[in-house]
C-alpha cells in the first residue's frame, strides 16, 4: 500500500509539473501578443447561462434578455472605442463599422423570419466564434420557400470576444434546447428541421441524442442538415485551459488567448479565446460517448435522417474522424453525406501537403456505410463538377451526373469556413463587389506587400471564405425539405 501511495504521488507530481510547464509556456508565448482591449477583458452581465433555462423560459425570453445584452455592448463601445487602437473599420466603431453597413439589419442577434403561408419551421445555429450571419443566405432561402426560420445566437457570440473566454458548452446546449422546446410547444404538429454549421451542427446532434435518451422524441427534428460539423478537433484542444492555472489569479491575462487581432469583421471574432477550444473539445467528447452508447443499445436508429456537407480538406475539424466516429454509426440508410473533393484541375496537387488518400481510406475502411455517399468531384484537366453517388453499403457508384458548376480560377479546394456562404456574399464572397466604402471583401482580398502590415493576416487572405458550389448545398437542402413535406 505504501509503495502504491508513493507511486501515485510521483505520478501526480509529474502530471502537475507537466501542466505547469505547459501553462508557463502559454504565458511566455502570450507575451508576444498585442495588448488586450476592453473587448477582451470585460464581462457582460446580461449574457445567458444554462442556469437561467428553468420553467418555461424560451426563445422569446432569450431574445428579450439579448436586447439588454446588446445595450451593454453599445455602452462599452461608446466608453472605450479608440480609432487609434481599434482602427476606423472596427466592428466597435460608431454604427458598427463600415463592413457592417453592407448588410441591412443586425445579424449578430437571434431572429425569427416568419413565412406566409408557412409549410414548416427550421432552427439555424451557427459555428464557433461566428454569429447568426453565417447562415443568413440559407435562412433567406428557407423563408422564401415557406419555412419560418429561427436563428439562434449562441451565448458568448456576436458581442465581444471576451464572451468566449467566459462561456461553457452547456450554455450553448441550453440555448439550443430552450429554442427547440418553444418551437415544439408553440407548433407541435408542424414539420421541423434543424440546420447547424460547425459547432451548431454538433449541438444539433447533442440535442437529438439527449431527446432520445430522455424519451422526448417529440423534440426530434424531421431531419438534420449539418454543414462542416465539428466532430473531431486537435488532440491538444482539451489542454487549452491549462493556462488558467496561472491566469485565474489575475496575472498573464493574455495567456487566455490563442491570438489577439483587430476586430474588423462585424460578424466573426478576429481574436480567439483558448476557452472556446476547450469547450468545443469537451462538447465533442461528450457527444462521442453518447453516440457510442446509442450504438451499443441499438437506439442510434432513432436519430433523424442526416444530410451532411463536408469539404475533403478541412483545417478546423478532422474529416477522417467524421467518417469513423459519426457517419459510420448511422443506421437505416436514410442519411447522406455530400463530400466536396479537391479541384483536380488546379495543377497544384504536387504542392499540397494534404493527403486526400487518408481521408478516402477512412470512409472505405469504416466498419459499415449505412448512408448514401455523394462526392462532388472533377476529373484532372476538367473544371466542371460531377456528382458521383454510392447507395448505402454499395461498393460501386450508383450513378455519375455531370453538373453545370465549375471550379473558379485559383481555387484548389473548399474550406471549413466556406460552405455556408454564397460566392456573391457581400462580406465573404469570392468576387470583388462594388461598394461605396471602397474596402475589399474578406473573401476577395488579394493585396500584396510586406507581411505584418495589414489587419487581415496572410492566412486569412489565402483561406477560401465562400462556397462556389453554394447552389448545390441550397438545392439539396430545399429538395430534402420538399421530399419530407411530400411524405407526410
Amino acid at each position: 500500500m505504501a509503495r502504491l501511495l508513493r507511486t501515485a504521488v510521483v505520478v501526480a507530481s509529474v502530471v502537475a509539473g507537466a501542466l505547469l510547464a505547459v501553462a508557463a509556456g502559454d504565458v511566455l508565448y502570450s507575451s508576444t501578443l498585442p495588448e488586450l482591449r476592453p473587448w477582451h477583458t470585460e464581462r457582460l452581465e446580461h449574457e445567458f447561462h444554462a442556469g437561467q433555462a428553468v420553467g418555461r423560459y424560451g426563445f422569446d425570453d432569450y431574445m428579450a434578455q439579448e436586447r439588454m445584452l446588446f445595450d451593454e455592448v453599445e455602452r462599452l463601445r461608446l466608453a472605450h472605442f479608440d480609432p487609434a487602437l481599434d482602427t476606423l473599420v472596427s466592428r466597435y466603431a460608431p454604427g458598427g463599422g463600415l463592413y457592417a453597413k453592407r448588410v441591412a439589419g443586425d445579424w449578430n442577434r437571434s431572429y425569427r423570419l416568419d413565412a406566409s403561408p408557412q409549410k414548416g419551421v427550421a432552427l439555424l445555429v451557427h459555428g464557433l466564434s461566428d454569429s447568426p450571419y453565417s447562415l443568413r443566405a440559407l435562412a433567406l432561402s428557407l423563408q422564401e420557400a415557406g419555412i419560418t426560420v429561427y436563428g439562434l445566437r449562441l451565448p458568448g457570440h456576436g458581442t465581444i470576444p471576451a464572451g468566449l473566454d467566459q462561456v461553457d458548452w452547456t450554455d450553448w446546449l441550453a440555448a439550443v434546447k430552450l429554442t427547440v422546446a418553444q418551437i415544439r410547444r408553440d407548433q407541435p404538429d408542424v414539420p421541423f428541421w434543424y440546420v447547424g454549421y460547425s459547432t451548431g451542427a454538433t449541438l444539433g446532434l447533442k440535442q437529438s441524442v439527449d431527446a432520445i435518451t430522455t424519451g422526448r422524441l417529440d423534440l426530434l427534428p424531421d431531419r438534420l442538415f449539418l454543414l462542416s460539423p465539428a466532430l473531431g478537433v486537435s488532440p491538444f484542444a482539451p489542454l487549452a485551459n491549462v493556462q488558467r492555472l496561472i491566469s485565474r489569479w489575475g496575472v498573464a491575462q493574455k495567456a487566455r488567448w490563442g491570438n489577439v487581432a483587430f476586430e474588423i469583421d462585424p460578424y466573426k471574432y478576429g481574436s480567439f479565446a483558448k476557452n472556446a477550444g476547450a469547450q468545443i473539445s469537451a462538447l465533442i467528447a461528450r457527444l462521442q460517448r453518447d453516440l457510442v452508447r446509442l450504438d451499443r443499445d441499438g437506439s442510434i436508429g432513432r436519430l433523424p435522417p442526416v444530410l451532411g456537407f463536408q469539404s475533403l480538406v478541412d483545417a478546423t475539424v478532422s474529416t477522417p474522424e467524421l467518417a469513423s466516429r459519426f457517419y459510420g454509426l448511422l443506421r437505416g440508410g436514410r442519411s447522406e453525406l455530400v463530400l466536396f473533393d479537391l479541384n483536380r484541375s488546379a495543377g497544384l496537387e504536387t504542392l499540397l501537403t494534404f493527403s486526400a488518400k487518408r481521408v478516402i481510406a477512412a470512409f472505405e475502411d469504416a466498419p459499415r456505410r449505412d448512408y448514401r455517399l455523394t462526392v462532388m468531384h472533377n476529373q484532372s484537366g476538367l473544371r466542371t463538377l460531377s456528382e458521383r453517388s454510392w447507395a448505402a453499403g454499395a461498393a460501386a457508384p450508383e450513378f455519375e451526373l455531370p453538373l453545370t458548376e465549375t471550379w473558379p480560377d485559383g481555387v484548389f479546394s473548399l474550406s471549413h469556413v466556406a460552405l455556408p456562404f454564397p460566392p456573391d456574399d457581400p462580406l465573404y464572397g469570392l468576387y470583388p463587389v462594388s461598394v461605396a466604402d471602397g474596402l475589399p471583401s474578406f473573401g476577395a482580398f488579394a493585396a500584396r506587400g510586406e507581411t505584418g502590415a495589414l489587419a487581415i493576416s496572410p492566412a486569412e487572405q489565402l483561406r477560401l471564405r465562400s462556397n462556389p458550389f453554394f447552389s448545390v448545398v441550397r438545392q439539396r437542402i430545399l429538395g430534402n425539405i420538399a421530399a419530407d413535406l411530400a411524405a407526410r
